[in-house]
């Protein structure tokens, strides 16, 4: 089971220049464009006649000699991350920048016609304006080539988890193995895994090495690939622990020095689709990996992989085969389905940096085929993955989602954005600044993937966390369904269509005061065939200790309690910790109605960083299928949704 080469996308690109003392301070401002404007980092001036970039109203083009390079949606963390260092390797071009990429958050940067570098971050895009603000780095500097020789690292990342800095559970720990995300790190040859069969993984490799120093001890990882934008290498078990620096050298040239966090241990869990979330990779006694078609079940011993449980010096961290030693002296702890679970046996696998966590599943743990799984040392949680459970080792079958095993490897099975879907919604959102009522659809191509891993899902008495990083693309192109209308006790209306999205308003709280069949029908249109389907909506729960949420500590863990709720109905628990600007941790808890309470484990909430947040409970009916021609799959429910504001201790 060794490492696999993936996640190409490079998340932040430093600008940077290593600059002297210089006539020209640093200088930031703010400046809004209006079509057909120019702005001139240099100066700051807005103008009609001359700039560094004209925004035209669809697009953002340099001018002169400038030179123009957009980083993407990283928001103002990014921005404020960016420095003056090695601002010569990053690829300036002439391209625009297309106006629907101009949107609040977007990070870019700039050699101006006075030979400066500036960053800067788009903070308003309305219409044909455009709002930005910007630094403007030091003295004068000759204009980079297209593709400058000096490496450039943007990200340091667990191999499996793919966590980035800001989240509490963040950090690399020795012996593991880790990613190195960027620009020019290497060849732009293919990436090859490297055997680390004697005499061992490389130190370096097509040219490329790495080094790693924290508290005045360097050592050097040893490399599973190289490719120009991401390597993937073993820290060795030596390393010490605390904040230091990674630098990459490619044919002889150092990158700057980049951040690292070394922690004593941080697991990160394999997944299925390599995302860092979703189903992870697990294998029975034979290793065979499970699958929808060939569940885990209750009280069988199951091997988990990852890598971060921490040091093992007695291996060297480069050849196979690496002693097989229990890491005992490092407490771990693994829950299934929320339930704890007896680990036998925690270290490597043999294979360098490469761990292996085998686990009994508990006898009484929740079935289905998103069975949360996290392991938990001290107060540092594991990315948290799912697993298929059954009473049997066929397949799994999760009620809940209306699917079967069978049709979730189907749907998995297709090519990606090849789902035809459709979801109907009928809601009734109680927020703290009033309720709304409504209903809505969604009809679209939806990524097999969605399925496969089930990003946003866990099944009856499970918990999953979506981190900040986590970028799925689940749908695709919309479909055209058709009209759409509702008949309702609360009343009938037309829903409003645009781009595959339906919407409609009903009456303030007309769920619980109007309770009885609510019906959407679809005349059926060039991609979706007519149907109809009924929700019948009945009394939804009533919380009974908001005041107790108020403020949750992570590591006693937190339960819900309500009474009532739809017959035969759901509840979802989404909590949402506030984060930097660039996304939230978020985590979806998922039990029947019938229950009266949900518990969120600390497995789950010490995954948040600390700080405000909120709560949001959801009461939905039993999903009801839709059938029609074109669709794979169609499922309309109701749900009553309560916001409860928090603070994460």
């Amino acid at each position: 089971m060794p490492t696999r080469c993936r996640n190409w996308v490079v998340p932040i690109v430093l600008l940077t220049t290593s600059l002297a003392s210089s006539a020209f301070a640093d200088q930031s401002g703010t400046a809004t464009l209006t079509m057909n404007s120019y702005l001139s980092f240099d100066s700051g001036a807005v103008s009609g006649s001359a700039g560094d970039v004209l925004w035209n109203g669809s697009s953002l083009s340099p001018q002169g000699h400038a030179g123009i390079y957009n980083l993407g949606k990283y928001g103002s963390r990014a921005f404020q991350f960016l420095s003056a260092r090695s601002a010569s390797s990053v690829p300036f071009g002439v391209a625009a920048i297309p106006g629907d990429a101009l949107v609040a958050g977007d990070v870019f940067g700039v050699y101006t016609n006075g030979g400066h570098y500036a960053k800067v971050m788009i903070i308003a895009a309305s219409g044909t304006s455009l709002s930005v603000k910007y630094t403007t780095f030091g003295r004068a500097q000759a204009k980079p080539a297209a593709a400058g020789p000096v490496p450039i690292i943007t990200a340091v990342q667990n191999n499996y988890s793919y966590l980035l800095p800001g989240v509490p559970n963040y950090g690399i720990a020795p012996g593991s193995i880790f990613v190195i995300v960027g620009q020019l790190l290497s060849s732009g040859a293919p990436p090859v895994l490297q055997s680390s069969a004697a005499p061992g993984l490389p130190l370096a490799l097509n040219g490329t090495s790495i080094s790693v120093t924290v508290n005045g001890i360097t050592t050097t990882p040893a490399l599973y690939y190289t490719s120009s934008a991401q390597l993937a290498a073993v820290l060795p078990s030596t390393t010490p622990v605390g904040d230091g620096t990674v630098t990459v050298t490619y044919n002889g040239v150092p990158s700057a020095p980049a951040p690292i966090h070394v922690v004593p241990t941080a697991l990160g869990l394999d997944t299925l689709y390599g995302s860092g979330n979703g189903s992870g990779v697990a294998t029975d006694g034979n290793g065979k990996a499970f699958g929808f078609l060939n569940s885990a079940t209750p009280k069988q011993v199951i091997t988990l992989w990852g890598s971060g449980i921490g040091a093992d010096t007695s291996s060297d961290d480069r050849t196979y085969p690496q002693k097989q030693n229990n890491l005992t002296n490092i407490p771990l702890q693994v829950f299934i389905g929320g339930m704890l679970a007896n680990v036998s046996y925690s270290g490597r696998s043999q294979y360098p940096g490469l761990d292996q966590v085998n686990v009994t599943i508990p006898s009484n743990v929740p079935l289905g085929c998103f069975v949360s799984v996290v392991a938990q040392s001290g107060s540092v949680v594991s990315n948290a993955v799912t697993l298929p459970v059954s009473s049997s080792a066929g397949p799994c079958s999760d009620p809940a989602l209306g699917l079967t095993g069978a049709q979730l490897q189907a749907l998995a099975a297709k090519s990606a954005s090849a789902v035809n879907a459709l979801s109907v919604l009928v809601f009734q959102a109680t927020n703290l600044d009033g309720t709304t009522t409504g209903v809505g659809a969604f009809s679209a191509s939806a990524n097999s993937s969605l399925f496969g891993a089930g990003y946003y899902y866990a099944s009856l008495g499970s918990c999953v966390v979506i981190p900040p990083h986590a970028k799925t693309q689940p749908f695709g192109s919309p479909l055209d369904a058709g009209t759409l209308r509702l008949t309702s006790p609360a009343g009938n209306i037309t829903l409003t269509a645009g781009g595959g999205q339906y919407s409609g308003q009903l009456p303030a709280g007309s769920l619980t005061k109007s309770p009885g069949t609510y019906t959407i029908s679809g005349s059926g249109g060039a991609n979706v065939g007519s149907f109809s389907v009924a929700i019948n909506v009945q009394t939804p729960l009533t919380l009974t200790n908001t005041n107790v949420l108020a403020s949750i500590t992570r590591s006693q863990g937190a339960t819900v309690t309500w009474t009532g709720g739809f017959q035969n109905g759901y509840v979802v628990v989404q909590g949402v910790g506030n984060f930097f600007p660039v996304g939230s941790a978020n985590f979806f808890c998922f039990g029947p109605s019938s229950a009266g309470q949900l518990t969120i484990p600390p497995s789950i909430l010490l995954a948040l960083p600390p700080g405000g947040g909120n709560l949001f409970v959801l009461n939905t009916t039993a999903g009801q299928s839709i059938a029609a021609s074109g669709l794979d799959l169609g499922l309309a429910i109701a749900g009553v949704s309560f916001e409860v504001p928090t603070t994460f201790k």
